[in-house]
């Protein structure tokens, strides 16, 4: 038994109530960029700002209050139980922050703004949408300006996604990264063997062969349609529901596949994540990923160290071939490197394992300056545009292959991107740490029952806790040292300096 203390338990029990309710908002939150009609986008908006007013109320009850705060006097809680105390301590902090009104704003200016963004990006009128753009980013000083910092208004919100991280870690870390990516890719391009293109991402394909394709890809992967289901969104993304209720979604876009079956594996990975997360945590405030960074260590993990390993690529080889009639011109090899190009790129989440966090940087950059009023709204993309010539030496010709790309700042999520960066070099600490318990991943994923070890390791070590633990006294529990880049560079060079050599 997880929660054993009297007062603890009665503290769970009031809060199921509160749970419930913000598991109807993700409900509705998912429906929105899915199957809502476009025109009920502001009446959305109005009702869930109420809603999370209605949470707010009940998370600041007095009587649930004084709970809590009762627990200050007890002694010998286990981890779960100060796990309890800690996160819904912040979320007391936070919540007696911010205005109902602000609440309620936000609600229906990020709501609004998504279904504005779409229109946007399939017509790349930026036009239409920097008018929200410009209000979500008022917003969000507003937001910093509410919940407080020490030294940057993006560290209030850099908090929010990443616990204990601020805009001083990231900078460091990116200033870290930089010049490292930067010495693997030059190394690449001058290889022999380097090509940047591939005819691949050329060849046209049908909706209803990708889509078949998918469900067998996570048919391999143990996909549990009796708990979960792909759907379709203008922006992949997983949200859960329940335990017992976590839904994907993918996209298609009539050629270059590759792009439906990564966006597929990576939201995959964060729901697996939520799947199997303990049972008996069900309707607590830890059932739930850790962090933002957290989170997407389990997306890129599946997404890049198994989904781009070429065992695995074996494995969905003849799946593809079976459904693609093109496939029948090319030969494995050309579906590998297909597969791990290595290149600049306008999409971020086209980018390969590489270049990728050049545009993590780019949006921390500019997340940071607009923060600061260094620049203004109506500057972004030609910013943006500088930004990705110094980066990756390329110029978007788009908007929409530029700063319309994204969902993100449509929903109001200032502070999320650096943890993309993040999460991904934690996948390099994850499968350095799975190889040594179990052996390599290669020999684990020729093994019949390999995605099932690989599974469980990353159930036992990360999935089960939820959000017991912090990011960062999770990965020194699991590794037994704190974050460290170092391991993901390995994998990038061990990689890519043999395929390209």
């Amino acid at each position: 038994m997880k929660f054993k203390n009297k007062i603890i338990k009665e503290i769970l029990e009031r809060y199921k109530t509160i749970d419930a309710i913000q598991r109807l908002y993700a409900l509705a939150s998912w429906d929105l960029n899915t199957y809502m009609p476009p025109k009920a986008a502001e009446d959305r908006g109005i009702i869930l700002g109420k809603v999370d007013v209605l949470i707010k109320k009940l998370i600041l009850n007095k009587e649930f209050v004084k709970l809590i705060n009762k627990t200050e006097r007890e002694k010998n809680l286990n981890d779960y139980e100060k796990a309890v105390i800690r996160i819904l301590k912040k979320r007391i902090k936070i919540l007696s922050k911010l205005p109902d009104k602000f609440i309620e704003e936000f609600n229906e200016t990020t709501n609004k703004a998504q279904i504005i963004w779409r229109k946007a990006k399939e017509t790349d009128n930026l036009k239409e949408f920097l008018p929200s753009l410009k209000k979500i980013f008022e917003l969000a000083r507003k937001q910093a300006e509410y919940l407080g910092y020490k030294e940057h208004p993006y560290d209030a919100l850099i908090d929010l996604y990443e616990e204990n991280w601020t805009t001083k870690d990231f900078e460091n870390f990116f200033n870290n990264i930089k010049y490292e990516l930067k010495k693997i890719f030059e190394i690449i391009k001058s290889s022999k063997n380097y090509v940047d293109r591939h005819p691949l991402e050329k060849e046209k394909y049908k909706k209803e062969d990708m889509e078949k394709i998918n469900y067998e890809v996570l048919k391999i992967l143990n996909f549990n349609p009796e708990r979960s289901r792909l759907d379709i969104a203008p922006h992949p993304f997983e949200e859960s529901i329940s335990l017992n209720d976590v839904r994907i979604t993918t996209w298609y876009h009539k050629k270059d596949f590759r792009r439906s079956i990564s966006a597929t594996i990576h939201e995959f990975g964060h729901s697996l994540y939520e799947l199997n997360i303990d049972p008996e945590l069900k309707f607590t405030p830890l059932q739930r990923g850790a962090s933002y960074g957290l989170h997407e260590s389990q997306s890129r993990f599946w997404e890049n160290i198994i989904g781009r390993n070429i065992i695995f690529l074996k494995k969905i080889w003849n799946i593809c071939r079976k459904h693609l009639v093109f496939l029948k011109k090319y030969k494995f090899k050309d579906f590998y490197i297909y597969f791990n190009l290595i290149r600049p790129e306008f999409i971020r989440v086209e980018a390969d394992e590489i270049t990728y966090h050049f545009h993590i940087i780019l949006r921390f950059e500019l997340e940071k300056m607009i923060l600061e009023n260094k620049i203004k709204i109506e500057e972004v993309p030609e910013y943006w545009n500088e930004f990705m010539k110094t980066y990756l030496g390329i110029k978007p010709k788009t908007y929409k292959e530029g700063i319309l790309q994204d969902i993100h700042w449509s929903m109001g999520a200032i502070g999320y991107f650096p943890t993309y960066s993040l999460g991904t070099f934690l996948t390099g600490m994850w499968l350095e740490k799975l190889e040594k318990d179990v052996g390599s991943i290669d020999k684990i994923l020729i093994k019949e029952n390999g995605i099932n070890i690989i599974q469980e390791w990353l159930k036992e070590n990360i999935h089960k806790y939820g959000s017991v633990y912090t990011s960062k006294d999770l990965i020194y529990k699991i590794c037994n040292k704190n974050f460290d880049t170092q391991p993901f560079f390995n994998y990038l060079k061990a990689k890519y300096l043999t395929l390209y050599k």
